[in-house]
């Protein structure tokens, strides 16, 4: 799934003629002939369900808000976000939905675009980059990100302050409208980071761009006068204390409020877990304020091996409800994967994500787009291979494909949208044979070889996993007694190991801090056989603090994380080693979770209580300082501030690079 799409130029050409045109009329946007009209197909296939392409819903509050703005798109702008993989990294099918809509309900603007050649890839189809000096970058499938990460899943970092990036839009797709000209720069702002200067024409000068602007926005905003094809960012370091730039991506936007905005955001490789490294994802997301979250992700988790049912759902479910607390008045739409081989091989896991994806979309109120059905459902791929609709691997298309591609998903939300200004339907099922819900557990259970059938109960439903199935704080688990630390072996999965100790999977990874039951021989769990009783963690324990994190039983401590520790923080607060943490509680990372539980041995005894929140906190009279992160701050400035450096607040927190986040707790020595 890493394949970069190779685009020849004649290849690029073709797509002119599908995409031109300039500026959308204006139209009434409830008209139902003018939405019935515009749903228009290059060619037809037989294999390809057209009749049944649309979106759908089971509740039709998962829809109509983004329906009632699509309404009023000549009075306000309506934002799509189309999150993916290689598919959309390349953008030409996501590239093909945005020119159709905002064909037919006016051009909100290009959304967001990165100069991915400073990066080392490819860029989208219609624009290409340039870099000048020398850039380090990051993107969402590292398995420990250098620095920090932003909507687009991809970072460009540099201390050259003779660095610079040009991205240049090849004229012939049109993608740059007259009325372009707002530019919104997402980068580190702060006064550590270098300035800019931001070309649009040869003959006109640079504008200035202040890095160190305290706004509250996580971008900074540049208003052209006129609409551009070409832009160029170079640095210009203005201060002494500038020491770099870090670069997220731009937003190239209508300066009036009405039309479609739609930002797709794809890396190659991508999955579930590269979505969750995005740690300036919220603020970004927040700042973007889309009407329609488009999560095109999960073919990368399963494409290879066997499915695993309960870190697929998991992962749609955190998802789900990040976007929910995020951006609450965004519609969630999951579509499922295509019909793929891999090596010869054809995918069947396509056809249980299609179900899986179901499950959840009914049972989380989200929209469903089918979309394994509607290009045809299992083995369709060889159909489209025969046709040139996919490259050789059978895995990812042709630009024909991608081309069909794109006018299905953007069909589909006409049809919808149609059937939603005719008739208003509660829901919307366009396959409503392919899965009996009512049984959820029993089907899980059966398809699952990760799930311990004895951690499910006949009559489970998706809702008792709506989110990390690890993490619940307002639950008990039972972790006195002597412990049975456990070493995996090869040939071992955590259904095994339960069914040996007589305990559930579930119980396993609460105990263990894990997020999915992926396990590595060599490594240790903590497992506490059946007939230990739970101690509890609640407010009438002691001295009754609402603040308490962690309780002991003799030398053994269980520490709740809480938000912004780091295993580090963790160590020198119980005067232990992260190495021990890791090695009690079996971790692999140093990846922790806030809510989840840690077993630490400390010769300390009695109930301890974290400090009262406040930014800046003194400990040990003095010696030591506790210092919460906040916004806009970098471990440089932090080093500053308490004249110390970067080098010494890293080795004091176990950090292995300069990446922290919002609310993370550091201690200063």
């Amino acid at each position: 799934m890493k394949n970069l799409i190779k685009i020849s130029f004649s290849i690029l050409i073709l797509l002119c003629a599908g995409l031109t045109g300039v500026n959308a009329q204006e139209h009434d946007y409830t008209d139902t002939t003018y939405i019935r009209e515009s749903i228009k197909y290059a060619e037809y296939y037989d294999f390809v369900k057209f009749d049944q392409n649309m979106l759908e819903w089971y509740q039709q509050d998962a829809i109509a808000p983004f329906f009632k703005k699509l309404g009023n798109a000549d009075k306000e702008k309506v934002v799509i976000l189309h999150i993916g993989d290689s598919h959309i990294q390349s953008d030409i099918g996501s590239g093909m939905s945005r020119y159709k809509l905002q064909s037919i309900f006016g051009f909100g603007g290009r959304g967001m675009v990165f100069p991915y050649q400073a990066a080392g890839t490819h860029s989208a189809y219609d624009y290409y980059a340039k870099s000048y000096g020398n850039w380090d970058n990051t993107k969402n499938v590292a398995i420990k990100p250098k620095h920090n990460l932003g909507i687009s899943g991809i970072t460009i970092f540099t201390t050259d302050s003779t660095a610079g990036f040009k991205i240049i839009f090849r004229r012939h797709y049109y993608s740059i409208q007259p009325g372009f000209t707002k530019i919104k720069l997402y980068c580190h702002k702060g006064p550590e980071s270098y300035d800019a200067l931001l070309s649009y024409s040869v003959k006109e000068k640079p504008i200035k761009v202040d890095c160190n602007i305290d706004d509250g926005l996580p971008y900074i905003e540049i208003n052209l006068p006129k609409a551009s094809d070409t832009l160029t960012v170079m640095l210009n370091k203005t201060d002494s204390a500038q020491k770099y730039f870090e670069c997220y991506g731009l937003s190239i936007e209508n300066a009036e409020d009405k039309g479609v905005v739609y930002h797709s955001v794809g890396i190659n490789g991508a999955g579930f877990r590269s979505f969750f490294n995005q740690n300036l994802m919220d603020e970004q997301l927040k700042s973007i304020s889309p009407d329609l979250i488009i999560f095109d992700l999960g073919i990368n988790d399963f494409f290879r091996g066997s499915f695993n049912y309960q870190y697929v759902m998991s992962s749609l479910n955190k998802a789900i409800d990040f976007f929910r607390n995020t951006v609450p008045d965004a519609a969630i739409m999951i579509p499922d994967a295509q019909d793929i081989y891999f090596r010869g091989r054809n995918i069947k896991n396509c056809e249980d994500y299609s179900v899986l994806s179901r499950l959840v979309a009914k049972e989380q109120g989200v929209v469903l787009y089918d979309y394994y059905n509607i290009s045809g459902g299992r083995y369709s791929m060889s159909s489209w291979s025969k046709l040139g609709l996919s490259q050789r691997d059978k895995t990812h298309l042709s630009f024909k494909g991608y081309k069909l591609k794109g006018e299905l998903y953007c069909n589909a939300i006409l049809n919808s949208y149609y059937n939603f200004l005719v008739s208003s339907p509660d829901s919307l099922i366009a396959f409503d044979n392919k899965i009996d819900t009512t049984d959820f557990a029993k089907w899980v259970v059966d398809k699952s070889t990760y799930y311990n059938k004895q951690g499910i109960a006949s009559g489970d439903k998706i809702d008792d996993y709506k989110n990390d199935p690890v993490t619940n704080n307002n639950t008990n688990y039972a972790t006195s007694g002597n412990p049975v630390y456990y070493v995996i072996r090869s040939g071992d999965n955590l259904g095994k190991i339960a069914g040996k100790y007589g305990v559930t999977v579930s119980e396993i990874q609460r105990w263990n801090g894990m997020s999915s039951t992926k396990i590595y021989a060599g490594k240790t769990l903590v497992i506490y056989p059946r007939g230990y009783t739970g101690t509890t963690n609640n407010s009438n324990n002691n001295n009754n603090n609402s603040n308490q994190t962690y309780t002991t039983s003799g030398n053994k401590t269980t520490y709740t994380i809480q938000r912004g520790d780091n295993l580090g923080a963790i160590a020198i607060k119980f005067g232990v080693s992260v190495s021990d943490i890791k090695r009690w509680n079996g971790l692999s990372s140093d990846k922790i979770v806030a809510g989840k539980k840690l077993i630490i041995y400390t010769n300390k005894s009695g109930n301890y209580v974290s400090n009262n929140g406040n930014n800046n906190t003194n400990q040990n009279s003095g010696l030591r300082k506790t210092h919460i992160v906040q916004k806009g701050e970098s471990l440089w400035s932090i080093a500053q501030k308490y004249n110390t450096s970067v080098d010494k607040i890293k080795k004091a927190n176990g950090l292995t690079s300069d990446r922290i986040n919002i609310g993370d707790k550091l201690i200063i020595l």
